[in-house]
């Protein structure tokens, strides 16, 4: 475990970054509250495609780069809305300059997106994929389940075998 530095706090509870792109100096932002709730809107198939990745334990960087490049308009909104900058600049960087800006991005706002996956329950789900049972079938089988009492009727119950 890491000795905690207060130095770090600042970058800890607000992980900006800085970068030189395309000549320009830009701040990387991770999401305001209010630019959170717009982007949640715009995400949600990027979400759900990064919950299937989850769950299907494929989450690598080549994964990663799929799923971004399926979803690109919404990444491209999502990354103008931390940076400040219009779309059509970001969609006209060089690819060296996008592939920089697209993982500073990820770096900067990558709570945000594990944060809904989490609330979502994609990464339990994809837990329990990933870690096979220690013990056999926790519950029974339905066919070997016995009933706990008798089965409803329309007759009274009889009080005692004389009447």
């Amino acid at each position: 475990m890491s000795e905690h530095r207060p130095e770090q706090d600042p970058e800890i509870l607000f992980p900006d970054e800085t970068l030189e792109i395309a000549g320009e100096t830009i701040e990387v932002r991770e999401f305001r509250y209010l630019e959170g709730l717009r982007a949640i809107a715009l995400a949600r198939p990027l979400f759900a495609a990064l919950a299937e990745l989850l769950e299907g334990g494929e989450l690598d960087a080549l994964a990663l780069d799929g799923l971004i490049a399926e979803h690109y308009s919404a990444w491209i909104a999502l990354m103008a809305i931390s940076t400040g900058k219009d779309e059509a600049w970001i969609e006209g960087l060089r690819d060296r300059d996008g592939q920089t800006l697209s993982m500073t991005f990820w770096r900067v706002n990558s709570g945000f997106f594990m944060r809904r996956l989490v609330f979502g329950g994609a990464l339990a789900r994809a837990m329990r994929q990933m870690v096979p049972p220690t013990t056999g079938n926790p519950s029974p089988s339905p066919s070997s389940s016995t009933p706990s009492s008798v089965a409803a009727t329309g007759e009274t119950p009889k009080s005692s075998p004389d009447a």
